[in-house]
């Protein structure tokens, strides 16, 4: 796999800014392509001058779900940076609660918000633009009948799309070619996530490790992607001591593939 063809979750630099220098180094490293996250907070003419420094491109983009239903600030965001992804990359959170307590939901709550985002679709079609969603483990824990909220999200618009976080749905205990499989037509990004041990509990951002150096089998899950439209493989690590060591190792691995 050329690096070049790999890109990078911003997220996972975010407690190393400024972002200047980090742009150098990604694109030093052979990284084209970085995904955003909070696109509706950034200083636009800020991030489009490193992008031109750096000749760095931004494809995706994590928004929320709020910033989506701002259509027009948030179309007018993404053309400014000619982001062609809008990738909503949880439900809604409850600020007041932990993180995976915003996953419990019922079926009816998930279908609900599955209907909702699919609603916003056709506006984003509508501008050349895509709109996604990005899993967590969590949306693979089975309902009481038996649906996974995975389903609940993603059936009720074919057009919705969906970036494959494959390493989360392996902590789901999911198998991804399944999901690469099911939603073949609907992939236009996946996460590349791995674990160092996969008897521990891989939710604990500790457990996280390079691309390779963990047990998750990538020349197998990266063939099966590319059979998809997939158009960004992106690197992310939750909170990595060093991002420059993350991905050096990880471009160096992904390279032997």
């Amino acid at each position: 796999m050329n690096r070049n063809d790999v890109s990078m979750q911003l997220y996972t630099t975010r407690k190393f800014q400024p972002y200047e220098p980090i742009f150098k180094f990604l694109s030093e490293s052979g990284i084209k392509n970085i995904e955003l996250f909070d696109l509706d907070k950034i200083n636009l003419d800020n991030f489009k001058s490193m992008m031109d420094d750096n000749d760095i491109s931004i494809k995706s983009s994590h928004i929320s779900f709020q910033a989506i239903t701002d259509t027009d600030e948030t179309i007018r965001r993404m053309k400014y940076l000619n982001i062609k992804h809008a990738i909503v990359p949880s439900v809604p959170e409850k600020f007041n609660k932990d993180f995976a307590s915003n996953f419990d939901l019922d079926e009816d709550t998930w279908n609900s918000f599955g209907k909702d985002l699919s609603s916003y679709v056709q506006i984003y079609e509508d501008n050349g633009l895509t709109l996604g969603y990005h899993n967590h483990s969590f949306e693979f824990r089975p309902l009481p009948s038996g649906k996974l909220p995975i389903e609940c999200m993603m059936d009720h618009n074919e057009n919705l799309k969906m970036e494959l976080d494959l390493g989360w749905a392996v902590a789901g205990k999911a198998n991804p070619l399944d999901w690469i499989e099911k939603y073949k037509n609907k992939i236009v990004g996946c996460h590349l996530k791995d674990f160092y041990d996969q008897t521990k509990n891989l939710l604990e951002h500790d457990q996280q490790s390079a691309v390779g150096e963990g047990f998750i089998d990538w020349p197998k899950l990266i063939s099966e992607v590319k059979k998809t439209p997939c158009e960004v493989f992106v690197l992310e690590h939750d909170d990595p001591k060093d991002y420059k060591e993350y991905t050096t190792k990880s471009l160096e691995y992904l390279e032997t593939i």
